[in-house]
């Protein structure tokens, strides 16, 4: 068993073996594809399931996506995350992962059909030259949000909102943001160290 792989069944008791078996593949997926393309931090590599599963699997505790036929895009996916660990657990749903960088798209690619996921498409793009008309898009420490809800003004729609997870202090940054919003501590629900200080915000458009 991969280290902090246990964590995942300790927080999240509602996902099925099928889909802890998925999750379970994707540490020596990832080292595979890692070697040539560094998706994930090589140096940050054994904490894997930990930094990045878990942490994207933070959305899932506290009830922020509905399990119904959603468009959600996953704006600069980078390696994949959250995308991949959420679509895995929100099948019904229909993910977009976007991102400008080629070789890393091409990446996410393998991960998908290696695991098979017919619910995730990707794009390599910006996501301001797209139209997604989305119900929920997520992004994982890409930029300002400030610059998060300028460049994806033209993919959310009207009733849609924005999942940002974050690190740090975020309360300078939502000064001047003139949308209701929500923080989520999530250290309120993993007692793991590295949570400290990382939140969820939730941005209704």
């Amino acid at each position: 068993m991969h280290k902090y792989f246990n964590l995942i069944r300790k927080y999240h008791s509602n996902i099925s073996e099928k889909k802890l078996n998925t999750y379970n593949k994707l540490f020596d997926i990832y080292e595979k594809i890692n070697v040539k393309i560094n998706l994930i931090s090589r140096k940050d590599f054994e904490n894997f399931y930990l930094h990045h599963i878990l942490h994207s699997l933070s959305i899932i505790k506290f009830e922020l996506i509905p399990k119904k036929k959603l468009k959600i895009v996953d704006l600069g996916t980078g390696g994949g995350i959250p995308g991949i660990p959420l679509a895995i657990f929100y099948d019904d749903n229909k993910f977009f992962l976007v991102d400008s960088i080629r070789k890393k798209i091409k990446s996410v690619d393998r991960i998908i059909k290696e695991l098979e996921l017919e619910n995730v498409k990707t794009y390599n793009d910006r996501i301001e030259n797209l139209e997604f008309n989305a119900d929920i898009i997520i992004c994982r420490s890409v930029s300002s949000i400030k610059n998060i809800l300028k460049w994806t003004k033209n993919s959310l729609k009207k009733n849609g909102k924005i999942i940002l997870l974050k690190g740090g202090d975020v309360d300078k940054e939502l000064i001047n943001i003139n949308k209701r919003f929500t923080i989520y501590n999530i250290d309120s629900i993993y007692s793991d160290d590295y949570f400290q200080n990382k939140k969820i915000i939730e941005i209704q458009a």
